[in-house]
């Protein structure tokens, strides 16, 4: 808890300060002759309330009343006197008293004392800690009162340091030098009274601009600074509209600064904050709180960087000089701390040639050392250096060096190393780089994984931060192009696993037997580029894949050994050589166009594509539905071979950091696009996918007017639509459960639930029961795709387990799992108090949404709350029985099949054994819904009696192998996919 200290005078807001009346509305205190304190406060009362006077430099009658327009109703319906008074007897607890202080703001990112600490102090709200502590403390009053930035840009300003800046502001504001003065980055008075001169005209009191811009903040027309446009915001954030709309934000600004700005959304057209950023500058001085965010900092600087570059290609020279003085580093350190590549049976040989540029050498081996332990046969051919490179062996330890008189090229100094490979690997690597962490094992365990793969390349990275290719193409006319060069690395199309035409010799793993059986380079290609381009293409032809994998990341220097004129004749030359000697394999590629750009970018252009539409992207741990779409996905990519693009309806807040690892590492995932980017991705990838596979029905009506305006571009695309589960059923279950009459009729709630599929090409239920009342609702025949889950280890038998587990996500108050939890705490755990041991408890882990804390609603001695876990398993493996008391859901429960399939027997509610078709007491313990006591006999029972319980799990794990086994599921999925291929439907 913060320190408090006594105060010997109080700043109160709620009193009325006649002194400070007297000043400010001095011509009305002397023509009314007023003297005391008591004729001013009277006065105040009888015309100051209705002329809409402040009581008091700490509130503003007018901008209130102006700002919360409901308050002026109700003072006009006589429920209040005054702003003034509805303020300190209801508004005080979340509305602003003035333009310039914001209660939300400071008690979320100020203040760290709780409602009851607070209220022990004899503070009534943030406002009043703020006055009396915070200002003096010089903390922020708000995204517009910014204390640092004021002081900053207002040097000329005095202020009493007891009482900091922000009161005599107050106390000064309507002077109009104050009136001009920043107050902090977000908001710019000077160019909103250029801008908007109209608004000042009408002004009818004197304010600053801040107070005007917040009254008007609703219209498109009024934006705070030349760096955000409230339209455009608007136009590129549908979901911000709708919140507005919907009244939860004044207008766009507020929802910027409050999640826009973290999100680094694009605030205006010419303002890219994700890229700036990025900038090291930028982040380093926003680290060291320079500037309070990165638009803050965009703001003070006009847009341009720390240390400003005048274009892009004086930027990458920088980047370029600082690569070369970090190499210089390398170079320098030598001595006692040089590389070791000393071994004896080696997992990997490096090829390396270099001719001069030393300290590029080292680098590469040194970092090369620093990022695998493993053992490396290096082979270094210093190809006629007349620099330190002539005495490598001195800096560097196990290397063995080839040395030529001339500078024989890359490609001959390669072919002269391959004849000492002894290791299963070959690693191709250019002496311009660096290489990242985890670079050449992910490349070696992705040899090992793929046994297609015949060589594997890298993510590539420019030293100014950007992509040199993720993967390459060949087009039609024999040139090639870097996929994705100039964006950014972290672009999801950059980060999945995929077979591609070719990949960069300057990291290049490749099969020994392989590379040797072609018999290295082409000599033709000599000295050097299309020879890692012919290469692949003679690996394809013996029947391997050349494998992207985004994992393998290095930096590098480009054209850091060459100079510029005299590669572009060699390129020239060997463009002509590569198309001769390979006519016939590109008669198979694509022409070089931009729309073939995302076709080429694989070298599987026939593999069906398919475009996964999801509330969220899938990962297990948030449960509720997720752990099927992302096994479904699974399946698709590592059983079928399909592309599968993931794309969520609502992207992630913040980017992940690399892949998402329970996802596939094949699968595109889109996490930096939602619902209103869909559309423009859909014209972008016109023609590209097969099937568009749409999770959850309720997600049709979001996309339904999407899907009918994209039409041309979706083309041939199928459309299906996977339901989940039929929210109908959950609703009816609930009611009836809470005891609550159903307002409409089940066939109408079908009706509303089902509306908008109209687009519709095939639908598909989890379950035989759902996919009849599906089918007889809609007359179409609905395909079953329900749980894949093969057995598992069986984990300790059930003497070595003890205690109850509960798994289950609860994203709100109204789910399913959250109604389970209350009846297991208030209803069934209190029954087991006499009849279990003490000592026995109940474990509840599951992913929680905003604004659930279990930990508060349990309250119930037995229960542990564990919360998300990344590993279930030592879960299930620990404990001796599963509880799931749902009492209405739809759809069927995930963690029933993936209880059962841990060896853990589970205790039930009827409804959840008919969702799964099993038979209770047989493959599990059941009770009504309406019958704890039922629930809480079956938990006893099957805890205590071994033999019934190795009963139960052996029928559950039958169940299991039988009726989820990855083989039918796959070929369901199949079946969908390819109803052409067999008409049986799985009805």
């Amino acid at each position: 808890m913060e320190d408090i200290l006594e105060l010997s005078v109080k700043k109160d807001w709620s009193e009325f300060d006649p002194e400070w009346y007297r000043q400010e509305y001095n011509s009305l205190c002397v023509l009314a002759v007023l003297e005391s304190g008591d004729e001013i406060y009277e006065f105040y009362k009888t015309c100051g309330v209705q002329a809409g006077h402040s009581p008091n430099c700490y509130f503003d009658e007018i901008w209130y009343r102006r700002f919360y327009d409901d308050v002026d109703q109700l003072i006009q319906e006589g429920e209040y006197q005054s702003g003034f008074d509805h303020y300190c007897n209801a508004g005080y607890q979340d509305r602003n008293p003035n333009p310039f202080f914001d209660e939300k703001f400071y008690r979320a990112s100020e203040l760290k004392l709780s409602d009851g600490e607070m209220s022990s102090h004899g503070l009534k709200n943030g406002y009043d800690h703020y006055l009396n502590y915070g200002a003096h403390e010089q903390r922020d009053a708000s995204f517009y009162f910014s204390t640092k930035t004021f002081i900053s840009e207002n040097p000329d300003f005095l202020f009493d340091e007891q009482d900091g800046p922000f009161i005599a502001f107050l106390k000064s504001r309507h002077h109009p030098r104050t009136m001009r003065r920043r107050l902090s980055w977000y908001f710019d008075p000077a160019w909103y009274r250029e801008t908007y001169p109209d608004t000042q005209a009408e002004r009818i009191y004197q304010e600053h601009p801040l107070a005007e811009y917040l009254v008007n903040a609703g219209a498109l027309s009024h934006d705070p600074n030349p760096y955000f446009s409230e339209e455009f915001y608007r136009s590129s954030n549908p979901d911000v509209t709708a919140a507005i709309d919907a009244g939860v934000f004044h207008n766009a600004y507020e929802h910027f600064l409050n999640y826009g700005l973290t999100e680094l959304r694009r605030p205006a057209p010419q303002v890219d904050l994700e890229r700036y950023a990025r900038d090291p500058a930028v982040a380093h001085d926003v680290r060291r709180q320079t500037y309070p965010t990165v638009f803050a900092q965009y703001v003070a600087l006009a847009g341009a960087l720390p240390h400003e570059y005048s274009t892009e290609q004086d930027g990458e020279l920088a980047c370029k000089r600082a690569f070369m003085r970090l190499a210089s580093v390398y170079a320098a350190i030598g001595g006692p701390k040089c590389p070791d590549f000393t071994c004896d049976v080696p997992d990997v040989s490096i090829i390396m040639v270099a001719h001069n540029r030393f300290a590029f050498t080292m680098t590469a081996l040194s970092t090369l050392r620093a990022q695998y332990a493993g053992a490396m046969q290096v082979i270094l051919v210093d190809s006629g250096s007349s620099d330190e490179t002539r005495g490598i062996e001195n800096s560097v330890s196990g290397l063995e060096v080839i040395r030529t008189e001339e500078n024989v090229g890359f490609l001959r100094g390669c072919n002269m190393a391959l004849e000492r490979v002894v290791s299963p690997f070959v690693l191709y690597l250019n002496n311009d780089v660096a290489i990242m962490p985890g670079a050449v094992s992910a490349a070696l365990r992705r040899m090992g994984m793929d046994p297609q793969a015949g060589a594997v390349g890298a993510r590539i990275i420019r030293t100014n931060g950007l992509l040199q290719e993720a993967g390459s193409i060949i087009w039609r006319d024999g040139t090639t192009s870097g996929y994705l060069r100039n964006a950014e690395p972290d672009r999801p199309e950059a980060n999945y696993v995929r077979y591609v035409d070719f990949c960069s010799g300057a990291f290049l793993l490749v099969r020994t037997e392989i590379v040797k059986q072609i018999g290295g380079f082409d000599p033709q290609f000599a000295p050097a580029y299309y020879e890692d381009t012919d290469l692949c293409v003679q690996i394809h032809r013996l029947g391997f894949r050349i494998v992207y994998d985004p994992d393998v990341v290095m930096v590098h220097y480009e054209f850091g050994t060459g100079d510029r004129a005299e590669i572009d004749g060699l390129l020239e030359k060997n463009i002509k050589i590569f198309c001769d000697r390979n006519r016939d394999y590109l008669k198979s590629k694509l022409h070089r166009e931009n729309v073939n750009i995302l076709s080429a970018r694989s070298s599987t252009p026939d593999e069906k594509r398919i475009l996964f539409i999801e509330d969220y992207i899938p990962q297990r741990s948030i449960g509720a539905g997720f752990p099927r779409s992302n096994d479904i996905i699974r399946t698709m990519v590592c059983d079928l071979g399909l592309h599968v693009t993931v794309y969520p309806v609502f992207p992630p807040r913040t980017p992940p950091h690399g892949r998402y690892p329970d996802l596939p590492d094949r699968a595109e995932v889109i996490w930096d696009r939602g619902l209103g980017e869909l559309a423009r991705f859909l014209t972008d990838r016109a023609g590209y996918y097969d099937i568009l596979w749409l999770a959850r029905t309720h997600n049709a009506e979001r996309l339904r007017e999407i899907i009918n305006t994209c039409r041309d571009a979706l083309g041939h695309c199928r459309i299906v639509l996977d339901t989940e589960a039929v929210a109908s059923m959950r609703d009816m279950g609930r009611n009836r459960v809470l005891g609550r009459e159903n307002p409409l009729s089940f066939t109408r709630m079908l009706q509303q639930e089902f509306q908008a599929t109209d687009f519709v090409d095939q639908f598909m239920a989890v379950s035989e029961t759902e996919a009849s009342i599906i089918s007889d609702h809609l007359g179409r025949d609905v395909s079953v795709l329900g749980h894949v889950q093969p057995p598992l280890n069986n984990g300790p038998q059930w003497a070595d387990r003890r205690d109850l587990l509960f798994v289950g996500s609860v994203q709100n108050d109204a789910s399913p799992n959250w109604d389970a939890l209350m009846w297991l705490n208030d209803c069934i755990l209190p029954l087991l108090d006499t009849v279990l041991p003490p000592e026995i408890r109940l474990r509840v882990v599951g992913h929680t949404g905003p604004g659930i804390d279990l930990a508060a609603a349990l309250t119930h001695w037995r229960i542990d709350v564990v919360g998300a876990v990344k590993d279930l398993a030592p879960y299930y493996n620990a404990h001796r029985v599963f509880v799931a008391p749902t009492r209405f859901a739809a759809g069927i429960a995930y963690k029933i099949h993936e209880a059962a399939a841990h060896g853990l027997p589970i205790v039930a509610t009827q409804l959840l054994c008919d969702q799964v078709g099993w038979i209770s007491g047989t493959d599990m313990m059941t009770a009504a819904i309406e019958d704890p006591q039922a629930f809480a006999h079956a938990l006893v029972r099957l805890y205590n009696d071994e033999t019934l319980w190795k009963q139960i799990r052996r029928n559950a794990l039958h169940r299991i192998f039988v009726e989820n086994r990855p083989d039918v599921y796959a070929d369901r999925i199949k079946r969908i996919i390819c109803p052409e291929e067999n008409k049986t439907q799985y009805l």
